[in-house]
């Protein structure tokens, strides 16, 4: 990637060249033409070099800028994933209602969800007529709005936005039926495009099951592993990403669960014959689809005496743990590059992390617990995945 110059730079060039050339020196004030003209050049070749830095950036997938802003990021995904990215999904809830048996609620009619609930003000739809065949009794209402906004939970009420007829207006969820699903997001979206440039389908080999497994929607990671002592039988750990799981820690539903077990059996391209859709090599007997162990990392910093943090430096450290850890993953041999290992963290790394975010302040220390016990160094393997949980100053 080239280095675009600055237009003081790019003028300063410019002065130097036509002083080289003709063997003059030109003023810096009275009269002359050749420094203003000067300054014109080097404007436009400013716009030359920016012109010329995006083209660059946009010919290698991992710094592509997104189409909307003139870029090639979905053009270079959709040659390889062969999807634009996912969009969210809506939530299906069962609620039970009560009235009397007989009476009918129509098709479109609607429900807003109460102030008392998780998701208070969205509205959701009754998609199909629905008769009484006792009191209480269920159905089933769909979001109209898509995504987590609107993601409603069990116990959760709702209220006709029409009068219902011999029915009860208000509703209560009894099941999440369809767990919605936030959008797909460029930067994961760009990911994914990366993951499927860097390897290839080998008949079942370990980055098979990680390509599998990215069909599936919500998955951010997963982690394949010949069980031990078991023949045929393949560990898979999934990770989801952060805004669908359901601990903000990446693990993943239920919903993502039974997603990934499907994509691993059959491909999800209904566009493809049947018989090439089939995934699963026979050899394999079993797939155990488990989920990630979040490891809580608590980090404490001592300072040394007469020192302190603002508010600003701490967020800057906070953010600079979090980027170290969302890169720490356990190694995948055969799905992953060597040269990219980083499945270890622990003491050293965290010194490092302190020093270079904020070298102006004087600290003793730095301990890190992996949940709640102090180590130097802890390998994260199968599906233990480092999450920060607190920062502590003494």
């Amino acid at each position: 990637m080239i280095n675009i110059p600055t237009l003081q730079e790019i003028y300063d060039d410019l002065i130097a060249s036509v002083e080289n050339e003709l063997n003059i020196t030109i003023p810096t004030i009275g009269k002359n033409v050749l420094r203003p003209l000067a300054a014109v050049q080097a404007a436009k070749l400013k716009l030359y070099y920016l012109l010329l830095g995006k083209v660059q950036k946009n010919i290698f997938i991992d710094t592509a800028d997104p189409v909307a802003k003139g870029g090639t990021l979905e053009r270079w995904c959709e040659v390889k994933l062969n999807r634009s990215p996912r969009p969210a999904t809506a939530g299906e809830y069962t609620v039970e209602v009560t009235g009397t048996i007989g009476a009918t609620i129509a098709a479109q009619t609607t429900f807003k969800s109460d102030d008392e609930s998780s998701s208070s003000g969205f509205l959701f739809i009754l998609d199909n007529d629905k008769t009484l065949t006792s009191s209480p009794d269920t159905m089933t209402l769909r979001a109209l709005t898509a995504g987590l906004d609107s993601e409603l939970i069990v116990g959760d009420t709702l209220t006709a936005t029409v009068p219902l007829a011999n029915i009860d207006q208000q509703v209560e969820v009894t099941v999440v039926s369809t767990t919605p699903l936030a959008a797909e997001t460029l930067e994961e979206y760009r990911q994914a495009g990366l993951e499927s440039f860097r390897t290839e389908p080998q008949g079942g080999a370990a980055v098979d099951y990680r390509l599998w497994a990215s069909d599936a929607q919500g998955v951010a990671n997963s982690y394949p592993y010949a069980k031990a002592g078991d023949c045929g039988v393949i560990d898979l750990y999934i990770e989801a990403t952060i805004a669908d799981s359901t601990d903000g820690k990446g693990t993943p539903t239920p919903a993502i669960r039974e997603a990934v077990e499907d994509v691993v059996e059959l491909n999800p391209d209904t566009t493809l014959p049947i018989n090439e859709r089939g995934r699963r090599p026979l050899g394999v007997f079993q797939v155990n689809y488990l989920d990630i162990t979040p490891i809580d990392i608590d980090i404490t910093i001592t300072l040394a005496s007469g020192n302190s943090y603002t508010a600003a430096q701490k967020a800057s450290i906070e953010s600079a743990f979090e980027e170290e850890l969302a890169s720490v993953r356990p190694f995948i041999t055969g799905a992953d590059i060597v040269e990219d290992k980083n499945d270890t963290f622990g003491g050293n790394k965290a010194v490092f992390i302190v020093q270079n975010t904020v070298p102006t302040v004087v600290f003793s220390s730095v301990t890190v617990e992996f949940d709640g016990v102090s180590q130097s160094l802890y390998t994260f393997v199968a599906g233990n995945i480092p999450y920060l949980n607190s920062i502590t100053y003494v």
